[in-house]
């Protein structure tokens, strides 16, 4: 199993490699019009233009990462990765979004039109086929971090061995 040397390695790949990820702008953060909930978080989450910036507050939101749309997924994912290393997280898994959607639970499921109307993997992998190859390697070395704390995790190991590992080799 691959390993990053510390906590602190991890999150400074993660860091960097996110570095230059452009804010989707306030009118992109989350699917447009799916009720309330996502308009309660959108105003919390309006001009947060440095993914850096977010406070738990915003981290633990509940629903934060399932309304988030692709283009802010990709911005704040970051932020989600480092307070979970960081043991600050107590909603907003980022496994749900990075491994579960791609998950034989889920990968068939149809999805509501506001999301595409397809399944969570087509919406899923949409999403992830964007990232860049440094985004890739560190989402890859986070969910091997998430799986040295569950050897078990077979949601990550799945995720890994059925997509993210192979769009981390698709760069090379």
């Amino acid at each position: 199993m691959r390993r990053i040397s510390s906590n602190n390695s991890l999150i400074q790949k993660i860091d960097s490699a996110f570095s230059d990820t452009v804010y989707p702008g306030n009118e992109n953060l989350f699917e447009d019009s799916y009720g309330n909930e996502s308009a309660i978080l959108r105003n919390h989450f309006l001009g947060f233009e440095d993914w850096r910036l977010l406070t738990n507050k915003h981290l633990n939101m509940d629903g934060a990462l399932s309304f988030l749309s692709e283009k802010a997924f990709r911005f704040y994912i970051p932020a989600f990765m480092i307070a979970d290393i960081n043991e600050k997280l107590k909603y907003n898994d980022p496994i749900v979004r990075l491994c579960w959607s791609i998950s034989p639970q889920s990968e068939s499921k149809k999805i509501a039109k506001v999301w595409g109307g397809t399944t969570e993997e087509v919406r899923a992998k949409k999403c992830f086929d964007k990232f860049s190859k440094e985004q890739t390697s560190s989402i890859v070395s986070y969910l091997y971090w998430r799986l040295s704390l569950d050897e078990y995790d077979f949601t990550v190991k799945y995720a890994l061995d059925n997509y993210w590992l192979n769009r981390e080799e698709s760069f090379l």
